[in-house]
């Protein structure tokens, strides 16, 4: 999504909005999945909002945008991420936005990584460098963190 600014080639991006949410079919669960339950050091349940906060604070920054219409220098960007929580379909989401050519503008201006993680928002930067990380884990989702190999988590340390 972008509201266009008055310098050509200007940009300001935010990335993370991630638009699906983990599914909570109670079948697919060992757990009540709406409910908080303990098992020793483990806390279970889904929430009701898969930390989704960024998702709404974003939306709201480019509607007011649009409403208020102001004369910004750069273009905003707000990256919404879909099927982030499904692998099985694919030709969606960033693996679409990448083969379409939709975020190679994004490497002209900062870009903030925005996202929410153990309840605390998460802001991330890059943009300006371009830099790989390359490592070795397990993939898997945060929300089962005791499940998963979090290299990432281990290498910041």
């Amino acid at each position: 999504m972008e509201y266009l600014g008055t310098v050509p080639g200007k940009i300001l991006s935010f990335v993370g909005c991630l638009m699906d949410v983990v599914t909570a079919n109670p079948k697919d669960w060992e757990f009540d999945s709406f409910s908080l339950s303990i098992e020793g050091d483990k806390l279970c349940g889904r929430g009701t909002t898969d930390c989704l906060g960024h998702v709404a604070l974003l939306t709201e920054l480019m509607r007011r945008l649009a409403e208020t219409k102001p004369k910004l220098k750069s273009t905003v960007v707000a990256v919404f991420i879909a099927n982030e929580e499904n692998s099985s379909i694919s030709g969606v989401g960033v693996d679409a936005l990448v083969k379409d050519g939709l975020v190679s503008k994004l490497r002209d201006g900062p870009l903030f990584w925005i996202d929410m993680a153990d309840k605390q928002p998460c802001i991330g930067t890059g943009g300006m460098i371009p830099w790989k990380l390359h490592v070795t884990g397990k993939l898997f989702h945060s929300g089962l963190a005791h499940k998963a190999i979090l290299i990432f988590s281990i290498t910041v340390i």
